[in-house]
C-alpha cells in the first residue's frame, strides 16, 4: 500500500498516519484518495466485537464537507448499506403499544411523518451536513453501483430522530390527524447519562464521561466506530451547492452563516463517534479541547414544523466551529432548533454547562405548559422573571459550571407533592434526604416522583462538577415537561430519570470522599455505574443479547474525554468487549 502512494503529498501524509494508527493499536486496512484528499480505514488489533468477531474501525477524512463524504463512502459502503437497516428499524424503538394492531398503525403513521416532514428538514440543514451526506452518497455508488444506499434514507438517517422526538414528545402531529393515538402507545429509549469533572476534583485534569443509550436497532451495535476529520472549508464558501442526487429535495437554507454572523471561522479538526453514514456526532472532541455529548429530554417545547438543527448535528457543527466551551455554547444558542435535548459542552481549561434547548421560539408563558388545575401551585411568571438564575435565548438555557440554583422553587415542592397525593389517589412520599447534595427523590425501585409535577434539585454543589440525565434542572424549563401529553410519555420513566442523576451524582461524591479526586480509570468506571457488572447488574437485562445469548449489547456508546491531552476511550458493542482508545493529537 504504502508503495503505492510514496512519491506523493497523500502517500506521505498515509504514512505518517498510519504510524499514528499503529501507536493507538490499528492497522491501516484501506486507504482511497479524492481530489488529492485522503481517506484511511484502520481496524483494532486488540479490540473485537463480540457477536461479529470482526475488530473495532477507525476512520480518517479530510476535504470539503463533500470530499469527507464521499471518501467514507467508498471506504465504509458495507457499513454504510448497512445502516440503511437501522433507518427501517429505529422506528420500532419509539413504539411502547402491545397492541399488534395499534403498533402497525403508530408505525405506519410515524413513517409517513417522517418521510413527510424529511424533505423540509433537509432543506433547513447546513452544506456543513448536506454536502457530506450527498459525498457519502456518490462515494458509495462509486464503491458499488449496486448499492442499497440511497438519499432518502439517508437523509432519515441523519435527520429521523429530531423528527421522531419532535411529534412524539409533543404530540402534535397526532393530535391533528388521528384520534386513537394516546401517549402511552410510545416508549421512548432515554438512559443518556453524563458528567464533567474538573479541576481539583478531577486531579486537575478535565474528564468528560458520556453514556449516550441509542437504539441500535440490531445495527449501530456493529458499526459504531470513531471518525478522524479534518475539515476544510470549500474554496468558493458556501454557496447553494444542491446540484447532485439531492435535487429533488429542493433549495436549502443556511443557518449556519447566520448564526455565526454571517461568516464562518475555520472549521477545527476533531474525533467523531458515531457510525459511517451518520454525519452527526453520538460525542465528539475537537483539537481545542472542547468536547459535546447530547441527552434526551422530554418536553413540549418542540416544532415538528421546524425541526431545525439538533442533537447529533447540533453536536457536531458546535464542535466543528467551537474554539471553547463558551465559543460552542454560542453557537448552540444562535442555530435554529426544533427538538428538546440537552446539550453537555466542556473544555480543557475546566468550563463546562449543559444547555437545556427546544424550540427556536421567544420566551413563552412557562406556566401554560402545566396542567389548569396545577396552574395554581406554582411559581407564576411574576415569581419566575424576579428569580431568573440563566437568561432564556433562542430557546435555550444554559446551567453552567458555577450556575446558582434558585433555591426559592424548591419551597413548592410540598404542594405539588400533596396536590399529586389527592389528585390521583397516591401516597407518594418526599424522603428526609430528597434535596441535599447527596439525596435521593426515588430511591432503587421507588416511585417518589409525582410525575413532572415537582422542581428536580441540583445535586452538585462544586464548580467543578456537572451531571445529567434525562430532565431540565433550570426551573423555568422544567414546566415544559408537565404538558399533558409529554408527561404521559414520560410515565413512570420520570422517577428513573431522576434516580439515575441522584444515583451517578451519589457516586461520584463517593468517589471524591475515598481518594480526594477522580481520575481517568475512576471516570470510566463512574460513567459505567450501570453496566452489568458494576453494582446494578439487572438495570440492562432487558437489552438485546448477542446471537448465543451470552452476552449483553450496548445500546449506544459509553465514552469518557480527557480533554487536557486529547485522548478518548469508548465502550461499544457488547459489554464484555474491550475498551478502544484513540488519541486524536497524533493525527493533526
Amino acid at each position: 500500500m504504502f508503495r503505492l502512494y510514496r512519491s506523493t503529498e497523500a502517500g506521505k501524509r498515509l504514512i505518517r498516519l498510519s504510524k499514528a494508527f499503529e501507536s493507538d493499536g490499528f492497522e491501516v486496512v484501506r486507504a482511497d484518495t479524492y481530489n488529492g484528499r485522503l481517506g484511511i480505514a484502520a481496524e483494532s488489533r486488540t479490540a473485537f466485537n463480540y457477536d461479529t468477531g470482526r475488530p473495532k474501525r477507525a476512520y480518517y477524512v479530510e476535504g470539503t464537507p463533500y470530499e469527507i463524504g464521499y471518501l467514507m463512502g467508498r471506504m465504509a459502503e458495507p457499513e454504510v448499506a448497512r445502516m440503511m437497516d437501522y433507518t427501517d428499524r429505529v422506528v420500532f424503538s419509539f413504539i411502547g403499544s402491545k397492541v399488534l394492531e395499534k403498533m402497525k398503525l403508530v408505525q405506519d403513521i410515524l413513517v409517513r411523518i417522517i418521510h413527510e416532514l424529511s424533505k423540509k428538514t433537509w432543506r433547513q440543514l447546513p452544506p456543513e451536513i448536506t454536502e457530506e451526506i450527498r459525498g457519502i452518497h456518490d462515494g458509495c455508488r462509486s464503491r458499488n453501483p449496486k448499492t442499497r444506499v440511497d438519499m432518502q434514507r439517508l437523509i432519515v438517517l441523519n435527520a429521523g430522530i429530531d423528527i421522531i422526538c419532535s411529534v412524539v414528545y409533543s404530540g402534535k402531529f397526532f393530535r391533528r390527524a388521528l384520534e386513537g393515538i394516546e401517549p402511552e402507545d410510545f416508549e421512548i429509549p432515554m438512559m443518556c447519562n453524563a458528567f464533567v469533572a474538573s479541576g481539583a476534583c478531577a486531579g486537575g485534569n478535565c474528564w468528560f464521561g458520556r453514556d449516550f443509550t441509542f437504539p441500535s436497532a440490531g445495527v449501530f451495535q456493529d458499526t459504531c466506530a470513531y471518525v478522524l476529520y479534518r475539515p476544510v472549508m470549500p474554496a468558493g464558501g458556501y454557496g447553494d451547492v444542491s446540484d447532485g442526487a439531492d435535487k429533488e429535495f429542493g433549495d436549502k437554507k443556511d443557518p449556519v452563516s447566520a448564526a455565526l454572523a454571517g461568516r464562518r471561522p475555520e472549521p477545527i479538526p476533531f474525533v467523531n463517534i458515531a457510525a459511517p453514514g451518520m454525519v452527526g456526532s453520538i460525542a465528539a472532541m475537537n483539537m481545542r479541547g472542547v468536547a459535546v455529548g447530547v441527552d434526551m429530554s422530554p418536553g413540549a417545547n418542540c416544532d415538528p414544523e421546524n425541526i431545525g438543527v439538533n442533537s447529533l448535528l447540533m453536536t457536531r457543527l458546535c464542535v466543528q466551529y467551537g474554539k471553547s466551551a463558551e465559543d460552542a455554547a454560542d453557537i448552540m444558542a444562535a442555530l435554529p432548533k426544533g427538538v428538546s435535548w440537552l446539550y453537555v459542552i466542556a473544555d480543557g481549561a475546566g468550563r463546562s454547562c449543559i444547555g437545556e434547548a427546544g424550540a427556536s421560539w421567544p420566551e413563552p408563558d412557562f406556566t401554560q405548559y402545566a396542567d389548569e388545575d396545577a396552574r395554581p401551585l406554582l411559581p407564576d411568571m411574576e415569581f419566575i422573571r424576579n428569580h431568573a438564575s440563566a437568561p432564556y435565548w433562542n430557546g435555550v438555557m444554559f446551567r453552567w459550571n458555577d450556575y446558582a440554583y434558585p433555591q426559592d422553587y424548591l419551597a413548592y415542592n410540598r404542594q405539588l407533592w400533596d396536590w399529586w397525593n389527592k389528585k390521583n389517589k397516591a401516597g407518594k412520599t418526599i424522603r428526609p434526604d430528597a434535596f441535599e447534595k447527596t439525596g435521593y427523590i426515588s430511591g432503587t425501585g421507588e416511585e417518589n416522583c409525582p410525575s413532572t409535577f415537582y422542581f428536580a434539585p441540583q445535586r452538585e454543589e462544586s464548580d467543578d462538577l456537572l451531571v445529567a440525565t434525562n430532565h431540565y434542572i433550570i426551573p423555568e424549563m422544567r414546566y415544559f415537561a408537565m404538558h399533558r401529553w409529554t408527561r404521559k410519555v414520560i410515565g413512570k420513566r420520570a422517577d428513573d430519570i431522576q434516580w439515575r442523576y441522584d444515583e451517578l451524582n451519589r457516586q461520584v461524591h463517593e468517589r471524591l470522599a475515598q481518594k480526594g479526586y477522580i481520575g481517568f480509570s475512576d471516570a470510566k468506571e463512574l460513567i459505567s455505574f450501570l453496566a452489568p457488572y458494576g453494582r446494578f447488574p439487572e438495570y440492562y437485562a432487558g437489552n438485546p443479547r448477542s446471537s448465543d445469548g451470552k452476552e449483553t449489547r450496548i445500546e449506544g456508546c459509553v465514552s469518557v474525554f480527557d480533554l487536557k491531552n486529547m485522548v478518548v476511550e469508548s465502550h461499544y458493542g457488547y459489554y464484555c468487549d474491550d475498551w478502544v482508545r484513540i488519541s486524536p493529537a497524533r493525527y493533526f
